[in-house]
């Protein structure tokens, strides 16, 4: 389930453990966007919101976009099945 971008501050939050969800509001595209590649351009200091308003669409440039955060592991002491 998708978390929204506020849960995270910077880039390095949770070291890098989750996956930035972008969705444009235009065309309705989707992507997945590991940090390491913002922060490979920006750095690791670098707010998330800061990072997002330099993100647009790869189908119809627009820079309306809505972002979540989801991780892509799961947590520590998750069992797959409980009983």
């Amino acid at each position: 389930m998708p978390l929204p971008a506020t849960s995270i501050d910077k880039l390095s939050d949770h070291s890098g453990a989750y996956v930035i969800c972008v969705t444009c509001a235009r065309c309705q595209h989707q992507r997945e966007m590991d940090p390491r590649s913002l922060a490979n351009i920006l750095g690791w200091n670098t707010t998330l919101k800061q990072a997002c308003t330099r993100l647009r669409c790869s189908q119809c440039q627009a820079r309306q976009i809505k972002v979540e955060i989801a991780f892509n592991r799961k947590p520590r002491g998750w069992k797959s099945n409980p009983s």
